[in-house]
């Protein structure tokens, strides 16, 4: 019974299995005219968006009426993005250029951007002369009309063209914003390593790009189309070594250009100026690279490095005393102001916190700490000021003064503790200023005696013309046996002696004559420059000194020229005479 019922069960499951597995050409199943047809699949709509645009370069073709057409470059964010519709409107002076894009959301596709490059015709007939702004999702250019784009009626309207295909995108510029360093301790004759005379005098940085010299970072540059001044074609900032660089550009010809006043570059930049030109123009051909853009930035006063003021040098040089040199005299009590120029020669910022101090001798009335009103970066020169007071006892006087760091560590000139500068000055009682019109002008006039024996040799004070010469004069020098003259015509003028000729009369001031004892004087001088002088040959002298010459203050010359201060008396202002006798 086991046996027979085992064989029925695989017997049904072979012909289970048989017809399972039957025919391959079933007989389909009939459908019924009144079934509802299958419903079909319906494909997914494209996703519409906005292209994105990353350059705007506005062109102005040669014609008349001009046609403006705007150059746009953008990147579509893959293979299955494509542009939809570029629409252009106008309002005032803005034309407003958009452009769309459909994307196909069941099509397989790269996801690797595609640049786009399309030439957009904008409205320009009948634009009165002025600016223009061009706006492309959000890029912006510009245009600029000289006159008004419009003809006589009778004239007929060349059509527009249309739009020129764009070349290749593959050519760039690079350049570098760097700091030109001009360090100037401001005492030198000649122009310091870096620097070229400026035209107020002093030195400004030299242009040139020298090894050592760092990049600006984080200023904007920003690039134009056409000739400069020209911007709205991009921008960006340069890198941590003053690098920028415009890429994908077409042929053609672009502005490079840095504001030093605009933001961020004001807070970067300002105070100082460039040391070039603050523009390029650049000539781009397809495909051409150009990196020989620099633009060099000379500060007024050195940027502040960021260093660690626990691990940087202290130290400071004497540049020059900029008021009251040393032993300047002052009336007791009198109020003064010190000022030193310093040089920060270490490589610490003097920052907040940092101070003049006083360290010894004389303080005359200056505070102990008196703290810096500036930030001084290494390698700047600084002037720093103290208000002091001369001693009411006269006398010789000296204070020397330091640094101190934001610890109130000190520390002097070459980073020693020990050297300190100093303001050193004498208290004194000052001398009465003289009243105008106390100064006196005066001298002697002489006869100058030389006389010769039969024998040729001399017998007064005398002196040889020329050496072997034979030929003698007094020697210019007054002895108390000489003869004082009498009456003698002395003349007082304005100004410097002539060197040859005779005094104009029209600067004469004052004659008078030699008294008794040969002696003259001018009172009641103002301070000023004057000539004395004799006139051998006048009426009044020339009876009493001719024949003869003037051996002081030089042979042949008979005047002098004085130069009087306040209540002086120059009063040896001498002249000798030297008669000559048959």
């Amino acid at each position: 019974m086991k046996k027979n019922r085992i064989g029925l069960i695989v017997l049904l499951i072979f012909m289970f299995t048989a017809v399972a597995c039957g025919s391959a050409d079933p007989t389909p199943t009939p459908v019924s005219a009144t079934d509802p047809p299958p419903t079909p699949t319906t494909p997914a709509e494209p996703v519409p968006g906005i292209a994105t645009v990353e350059s705007l370069q506005v062109v102005i073709l040669e014609s008349f009426p001009v046609q403006v057409q705007a150059a746009v470059r953008g990147v579509l964010p893959d293979g299955c993005t494509e542009l939809d519709q570029i629409t252009t409107a106008r309002e005032g002076n803005t034309f407003t250029i958009s452009l769309t894009t459909l994307r196909d959301n069941q099509a397989i596709c790269t996801e690797a951007e595609v640049p786009f490059a399309e030439n957009v015709a904008l409205d320009a007939l009948d634009l009165d002369a002025g600016q223009y702004t061009v706006t492309a999702n959000g890029i912006n250019g510009s245009f600029t009309l000289d006159m008004d784009n419009r003809i006589p009626d009778q004239l007929e309207v060349t059509p527009a063209p249309e739009p020129t295909p764009m070349p290749a995108a593959n050519a760039a510029i690079n350049g570098r914003v760097w700091h030109d360093l001009c360090a100037v301790a401001g005492d030198e004759e000649e122009a310091p390593d870096g620097c070229v005379p400026a035209d107020d005098g002093g030195f400004q940085a030299d242009g040139i790009l020298d090894a050592g010299e760092p990049g600006i970072e984080g200023v904007l540059v920003q690039l134009g189309a056409g000739a400069c001044p020209a911007v709205g074609l991009g921008e960006t900032l340069t890198d941590g070594n003053g690098r920028f660089a415009f890429t994908d550009l077409a042929a053609g010809n672009y502005c490079v250009s840095v504001d030093a006043l605009t933001a961020p570059n004001d807070a970067t930049l300002l105070p100082g100026g460039w040391s070039g030109e603050a523009d390029a123009a650049v000539t781009l051909a397809a495909g051409e690279t150009r990196d020989d853009l620099k633009f060099g930035w000379d500060f007024q006063f050195l940027p502040i490095p960021n260093v660690d003021q626990a691990a940087c040098t202290r130290s400071f040089d004497f540049v020059a005393d900029v008021t009251v040199p040393d032993d300047t005299p002052f009336a007791p009590g009198e109020r003064f102001v010190k000022t030193w120029q310093l040089r920060n020669t270490g490589t610490c910022p003097w920052i907040g916190g940092y101070s003049l101090v006083f360290v010894g001798g004389d303080q005359m009335g200056g505070p102990d700490t008196q703290p810096l009103t500036a930030v001084v970066a290494p390698g700047q020169t600084v002037e720093l000021s103290l208000s002091l007071t001369a001693p009411e006892t006269p006398g010789s006087y000296r204070g020397n003064w330091q640094l101190a760091d934001a610890e109130g560590a000190p520390f002097g000139v070459g980073g020693f503790v020990e050297e300190a500068i100093f303001v050193q000055i004498i208290s004194a009682i000052a001398e009465p200023t003289p009243e105008p019109g106390t100064a006196v002008l005066g001298g002697l006039v002489w006869a100058d005696f030389c006389s010769l024996n039969d024998d040729g040799s001399t017998a007064g004070a005398c002196v040889e013309t020329g050496e072997g010469s034979g030929l003698f004069i007094a020697d210019g020098s007054f002895q108390a046996s000489e003869e004082r003259l009498d009456g003698i015509e002395v003349t007082l003028s304005q100004g410097v002696c002539p060197t040859e000729g005779a005094i104009e009369e029209s600067s004469v001031l004052a004659r008078t004559a030699t008294d008794a004892d040969g002696l003259y004087r001018f009172p009641g001088m103002d301070a000023g420059t004057y000539c004395i002088s004799i006139n051998a040959f006048s009426a009044n002298n020339v009876n009493e000194l001719i024949p003869g010459d003037w051996t002081w203050p030089a042979r042949g010359v008979p005047w002098f020229t004085a130069v009087l201060d306040p209540g002086e008396q120059f009063l040896d202002i001498d002249f000798g005479w030297d008669y000559q006798f048959d």
